[in-house]
Formats: C-alpha cells, sequence, structure tokens
C-alpha cells in the first residue's frame, strides 16, 4: 500500500498509509476500535478503492478471508460450509474433517451452522477460510468470542496451517499477535 488516503464524507480514515506485508509470512495488524482496520480489509479485498493512493500486488492473488461475522451459510452443516469453498468437494471431505477435528467440531460436522454457537460458528469459519485455495489470507479478529481456554489451540492451528503462507491478522489482543512471532503493525488514527 503506496501513499493511501482513504475518506468517509468528512471522516478522514487514512492519510498517507503505507504497508508493506511479506510475502509467505503473517503479519498482526493492530489498532484502536474505529481506527480503520476493517475498511483496510476491504480495500485489500478490493471491495473500496482508495481515494488516492496504489494498492499493488493483489491483483493475482487467491485470498481467502475471516471477516468479522462469521458470514456461514447457515442451512447447511458444518462440512458442507467448508466443502462449498473447494473445487471439488468430494475429493476433500477427509482433508474437511480433519480440519473440523482440529477446531473441535468434528462431532458437529453434520449439524447445521445455524445451531452452532458464537465460538462455535467462529471455528468454523475459521476452517472454511483455510480449507480455501489461498495465497492471502485475511484474519478480521478470528479469536473474537472464542473461550480463553480455545485461542491457544485455534492459534496454533492457524500457524501450522499457513505455514510459508501470506497472513494479515487483525486484532486487538497484543498477546495473540506476539504469539504469532510476526511483525506488529501498528495502525494510529489519522
Amino acid at each position: 500500500m503506496k501513499h493511501v488516503y482513504m475518506n468517509f464524507d468528512e471522516t478522514n480514515v487514512f492519510t498517507n498509509l503505507n504497508l508493506d506485508f511479506c510475502k509467505g509470512k503473517p503479519t498482526a495488524v493492530m489498532g484502536p476500535s474505529g481506527v480503520g482496520k476493517t475498511t483496510l480489509i476491504n480495500m485489500l479485498c478490493g471491495f473500496l478503492t482508495p481515494d488516492y493512493g496504489e494498492i499493488e500486488g493483489l491483483s493475482a492473488l487467491k485470498i481467502s478471508v475471516v471477516f468479522q461475522e462469521d458470514r456461514l451459510l447457515e442451512h447447511l452443516c458444518g462440512l458442507e460450509n467448508i466443502l462449498y469453498v473447494l473445487k471439488n468437494p468430494k475429493q476433500h471431505v477427509k482433508a474437511a474433517k480433519a480440519l473440523l477435528d482440529e477446531a473441535g467440531l468434528l462431532e458437529d460436522a453434520y449439524k447445521l451452522a445455524k445451531y452452532y454457537s458464537g465460538g462455535m460458528k467462529r471455528r468454523l469459519a475459521l476452517c472454511r477460510a483455510l480449507a480455501a485455495d489461498f495465497d492471502l489470507l485475511i484474519l478480521d479478529e478470528p479469536l473474537k468470542g472464542l473461550d480463553a481456554a480455545l485461542k491457544p489451540k485455534i492459534l496454533q492451528m492457524i500457524k501450522t496451517r499457513t505455514m510459508g503462507k501470506t497472513v494479515i491478522f487483525i486484532t486487538h489482543d497484543r498477546a495473540e499477535a506476539e504469539s504469532l512471532d510476526c511483525p506488529i503493525v501498528e495502525i494510529s488514527p489519522a
């Protein structure tokens, strides 16, 4: 991101934002609520265009995202939610079940997503994003709503399953960011 400026009406979100994300490695992005972390994600995904500046290196990338909202297909079971993002779902059932098992959801693989608890939905959304074929994984507060006891297990899952991949990890929690052993970018108000 080079010299990025972004405004919403009279609100200045970014002024001359310059960021480089390391290819093949995670980067944690932190900042207070309302500073523009979600706007940053929306620009990286192409949902928003900056008022000025450039975002380079994304055009050929396959991007997988966990948004702040889980965005699950509630009428499908957990396993079907994961298989939905795959090109040849029948060939990937075993791998999808392995993801669910790692996230502690295998027993609920055939339960409709609408009956999952909030923490279960969060883990399912993460499993789906990890299952997708991606070059860049963007995680917007992926551990939001998880029990403290589950967080280390899910962080380890993220680390293990994203080795050698480019990951942008948005969080408010410094301990989460530090546990990834990666550069931490702090965004402050414009």
